[in-house]
């Protein structure tokens, strides 16, 4: 086991995703520490939705590392306000900080209670 970091100031998903509240309905999105350690040294971020909105459950992209691929899934409907293009230059800029290195800005009119608090995401890592 090893240690794992999870921010107090963020909602998550049980499939290893965080969000920051950036606006009254804007968010960022990106993997947690948890993700990126079972994923390994990222080397390539892939987005493949077709359109700037995505439905609940629908699979935006994947995270390819040394140990595995991620698909990353949206866990409520939102409409993608911008990608971080940045991941381009050095996708794997996110195993040293997953918390600073957010995929997507998104903006939903979803309800943050139906996602995790940090101390619900840690009981279901353990």
């Amino acid at each position: 086991m090893y240690y794992m970091l999870v921010s107090k100031n963020l909602y998550y998903t049980e499939n290893h995703l965080w969000f920051r509240k950036i606006g009254l309905h804007d968010f960022c999105m990106g993997i947690t520490d948890y993700a990126q350690k079972e994923i390994g040294e990222i080397h390539l971020i892939e987005f493949t939705m077709q359109k700037n909105l995505i439905g609940k459950n629908d699979s935006f992209g994947v995270v390819h590392g040394i140990n595995m691929s991620f698909e990353l899934i949206a866990p409520c409907s939102c409409k993608i306000m911008e990608t971080n293009q940045n991941l381009n230059l050095k996708p794997s800029h996110i195993n040293i900080d997953p918390y600073g290195c957010w995929f997507l800005i998104f903006s939903t009119h979803h309800s943050m209670n139906e996602f995790l608090t940090h101390k619900q995401y840690i009981q279901i890592t353990q």
